[in-house]
């Protein structure tokens, strides 16, 4: 028969393996939630994007549907959201690319990434289905303009617009 004391030990290391297990349950609060942004022109883009503006809704329980709807912005152009792990008056705006792993690499497969090409009158949208699910460190929507677009307005920053994550 087992001693009390290995019965003890056993018991802690059993109750810590299963406490370490919790860390992806969906059902954790710090996984998964609904949000909404209302996206603005950054102070880097004010003259050239004026009149850009856009919303976003996210749903992220399980997996991750992120829609953005936008206006504004130049016609004709294909543009690159993402998910940051930064609020908008940080600088940069937004911060950094928000990572499913934080050890991770920058790179499709972790970071929930859009692209979407505007109309004729700047007006562009698109939904996004994604594996990954967000967390606290979410905590806004960047929308990066194409590099030679940025060029061709002479301005050292891609972030057109940006807003910060909202609880819905």
């Amino acid at each position: 028969m087992p001693s009390t004391r290995a019965l003890t030990a056993a018991a802690v290391v059993l109750a810590g393996a299963l406490a370490g297990c919790g860390g992806d349950d969906p059902k954790d609060p710090d996984l998964g939630g609904a949000w909404t942004a209302a996206l603005a022109v950054t102070s880097a883009w004010k003259q050239a994007a004026p009149q850009a503006t856009g919303t976003v809704d996210i749903s992220s329980t399980g997996s991750t549907s992120v829609q953005i709807a936008v206006v504004g912005l130049a016609p004709g152009t294909e543009y690159m959201a993402h998910v940051h792990d930064g609020e908008c008056d940080e600088d940069p705006p937004g911060g950094g690319h928000w990572l499913a792993d934080p050890d991770g690499e920058d790179a499709a497969g972790n970071i929930i990434e859009l692209s979407f090409t505007t109309s004729d009158t700047g007006v562009g949208s698109t939904t996004v289905s994604s594996d990954l699910v967000l967390d606290d460190r979410a905590e806004s929507v960047v929308v990066h303009a194409p590099q030679a677009l940025a060029d061709s307005e002479r301005l050292d920053s891609d972030r057109v617009l940006c807003g910060d994550l909202e609880d819905d």
